[in-house]
């Protein structure tokens, strides 16, 4: 193992409820009705514009493109002043991350977050230097699955695509991993059940926990 990319939310950080409350001030603002944490669960995992326009579904409200742009902009502006209230590492995470990071392995993380909201959240809660790489949605950025953040990574380890596992809790990133070439683990306590990802034909591996991510990643 030389690199391993890590998706953020559902994967190293559980932010749904924070998503959940930037999402509802939106939904107050175009009289939509709010969101439940579980609704929201379902509309995460593509970048915040996919999870708004799914979002506004749930009250059949749909926007032409220009007023999604303005509402888009002010659900950023909301979020990334709200971004960390709720939102923590999940339990274990960290001394994984560091036992990687002894290992000798290049730690990076690749989000379908807008890129200052990416690193935002990383450098409140993670400390300085333990990732090579952190990379949300930039301007001209192709969201996961699209596999150029993937390839950024592995630029920058100057290393070979079957060194690095990816690491995330959907079948996006399973997607995503697939497209770039790289091995894929899936985490059981994320955004998508174990049924939600077999019924989108994700056939990576899947730990319930910890200590079996650790044994799929490093036995």
């Amino acid at each position: 193992m030389k690199a391993v990319l890590f998706d953020l939310d559902g994967t190293l950080v559980d932010s749904l409820e924070d998503i959940r409350q930037a999402l509802n001030h939106c939904m107050g603002l175009v009289h939509a009705r709010t969101i439940s944490l579980e609704e929201c669960r379902t509309v995460v995992g593509r970048g915040l514009k996919r999870a708004l326009v799914d979002a506004l579904w749930f009250s059949r409200s749909a926007f032409p493109e220009d007023e999604v742009r303005i509402l888009l902009s002010e659900l950023v502006s909301y979020y990334r002043a709200h971004a960390t209230v709720h939102t923590r590492p999940y339990d274990g995470i960290m001394p994984f991350l560091q036992e990687a990071k002894e290992q000798g392995a290049r730690l990076g993380v690749l989000s379908n977050k807008e890129d200052g909201l990416a690193h935002e959240i990383v450098s409140t809660l993670f400390p300085a230097g333990l990732f090579d790489y952190v990379r949300g949605l930039r301007n001209g950025d192709l969201a996961k699955p699209a596999p150029g953040g993937v390839q950024d990574f592995i630029n920058l380890c100057a290393c070979a695509p079957g060194d690095v596992t990816m690491i995330g809790d959907s079948e996006v990133d399973w997607q995503t991993a697939k497209a770039a070439g790289t091995a894929c683990l899936l985490v059981g306590w994320g955004y998508r059940s174990l049924d939600e990802l077999r019924a989108a034909g994700v056939d990576a591996p899947v730990a319930k926990d910890l200590e079996g991510l650790r044994r799929l990643l490093w036995n």
